[in-house]
């Protein structure tokens, strides 16, 4: 009987346990820092269309975790999904794959019955559920189209539902939710179990890491493990956020369905939000997002004052010129979409930061080249700080070590070109894949 401790009940972690619990040889223990998410006592928030109310439920975000997005700039909070689930309980829904070509660069060939296997759903809303700035963007770009979404029935189905629960019957299979683990335990190099933060141990014959782009390295650091490169080359897509004070008439109640659609235009994502919760009744947002960047000097690091704390989390998003200018370029199509009739239509005004600042003061390049380090934000898509080829290898094992496995987006060669969630997933079913391969 091999014992596997998975760290990490997220969007990859519930996909590893799952799997490895399918093997009557395996023992599984998911060791998850936050609270449960069990059958029969789902939030109403989460179970909701809205999950801007999701983000708000105490416990389901990480607290006191912050970042700065670009280089110098001031720290503010990254917001990251928390407890069974993981961020796919928080997350906007939108289940996106991604380019096959760029899998297929990074060597994985393999992918296809990776997807096959995925068991999360891809469901289109109605039409009857799209918010105004949907309607605006699909009347208004060719190219836009209704964006699929991890749900059934109009329900948010979480990685815990599609491949957690079915398994908790499994006698090899336990859950400790409320459980932080502290650092991993070796003998030699070799990976023999994990400390949680109470002082208990548990025995492990392998160790797996899935507990996300900040975590997973963050763990590595603080027990230890030195293998070059854990915690650089930290991306995220970089995203600044066009406020649309909405016509009376037009506006949406502060609940339902907040993204419906979306529109890909090379490099670039423009992404609406029907509305931005209770706090600002009568706006919504038009996202443009660079889902290519080239910035890879972002970084996870123990916080040199409380090494058993938060990490220390820098973006560099803008670092690579060529960034910058995709996003100027992305702002100014933008500003074009909201030119057109559909969106003057329910628009009463446009404004770039959070002092109210109308969009007419990008009158130019130069201008949006000025305000975008002010304003640029991420897409909670943190990605490939343990990079696959360079501190794990095609297997997700740690250079270095034994027994010990990554099993989440920090080994993404690079950032994927879609909204992580559903990559993640098939990343884990990949993984997986080939460890049950091997034996």
């Amino acid at each position: 009987m091999v014992r596997s401790v998975v760290i990490g009940a997220g969007s990859a972690g519930c996909v590893a346990a799952a799997r490895l619990s399918e093997r009557e040889d395996h023992e599984v223990v998911l060791v998850e820092a936050g609270p449960d998410l069990a059958p029969g006592h789902v939030p109403g928030a989460i179970e909701g269309p809205d999950f801007l109310q999701a983000l708000e439920l105490p416990g389901r975000t990480v607290a006191g975790l912050v970042a700065t997005r670009v280089t110098g700039g001031d720290r503010a909070p990254y917001r990251r999904g928390r407890g069974v689930g993981g961020s796919s309980a928080v997350n906007a829904l939108v289940a996106l794959r991604g380019d096959p070509r760029v899998y297929q660069r990074w060597g994985w060939h393999d992918v296809g019955g990776a997807w096959s296997r995925v068991a999360l759903p891809e469901e289109q809303p109605g039409t009857d559920e799209l918010g105004p700035i949907d309607r605006a963007l699909l009347a208004a770009a060719d190219d836009a189209h209704v964006a699929p979404l991890t749900r059934r029935d109009g329900r948010r189905v979480t990685s815990a539902e599609a491949y957690l629960w079915p398994a908790l019957q499994r006698v090899n299979l336990s859950v400790r939710a409320d459980a932080r683990v502290e650092r991993i335990e070796f003998h030699g190099q070799r990976a023999v179990g994990v400390v949680l933060a109470d002082g208990e141990s548990i025995v492990a014959d392998q160790v797996v890491l899935a507990a996300g782009a900040v975590h997973s390295p963050a763990l590595l650091l603080r027990s230890g493990v030195d293998t070059p490169g854990v915690g650089e080359g930290l991306q995220d897509h970089p995203s600044v956020a066009l406020t649309l004070q909405l016509r009376s008439d037009a506006a949406p109640p502060s609940f339902g369905l907040v993204i419906g659609s979306l529109c890909r235009r090379g490099g670039i994502q423009f992404l609406p939000m029907n509305h931005v919760g209770s706090t600002a009744p009568g706006h919504g947002v038009l996202l443009v997002a660079l889902m290519t960047p080239r910035s890879r000097g972002g970084t996870v690091a123990l916080d040199p004052d409380d090494p058993a704390g938060e990490p220390r989390v820098d973006f560099a998003l803008l670092d690579d010129p060529a960034d910058v200018d995709a996003l100027v370029a992305g702002v100014v199509e933008a500003r074009t979409l909201l030119e057109s009739p559909a969106f003057v239509d329910v628009v009463d005004r446009v404004l770039i930061d959070a002092w109210g600042s109308p969009i007419e003061e990008l009158s130019d390049e130069a201008a949006i080249r000025r305000w975008l380090p002010t304003v640029v934000g991420d897409y909670v898509h943190a990605s490939s700080t343990c990079a696959m080829g360079a501190v794990v290898d095609e297997n997700g094992a740690v250079n270095g070590y034994e027994r010990l496995l990554v099993c989440d987006a920090s080994v993404f060669p690079t950032i994927p070109d879609a909204n992580t969630h559903l990559p993640t997933t098939m990343l884990a079913e990949l993984l997986v894949g080939r460890w049950l391969a091997r034996g």
